[in-house]
């Protein structure tokens, strides 16, 4: 089997596509297909921690899934 990955995002470059802080990065995000992106498992977990201290979590935790 063949990998095709051309992105593995941290942690920042998710948040600042969930918030809408990058118009480029949400139109390259956009732009390339599914399997060519990934994230990592200790992003995600870094991802739910910050959710769950923000001061609505239930909001966060609606934009990461």
């Amino acid at each position: 089997m063949r990998y095709l990955l051309k992105y593995l995002f941290d942690t920042n470059a998710c948040i600042r596509y969930i918030t809408g802080r990058s118009i480029t990065l949400r139109d390259k995000i956009i732009a390339t297909p599914a399997n060519e992106i990934a994230v990592c498992s200790i992003v995600k977990a870094e991802m739910f921690y910050g959710s769950m201290k923000s001061q609505n979590p239930q909001k966060s935790l609606e934009l990461l899934c």
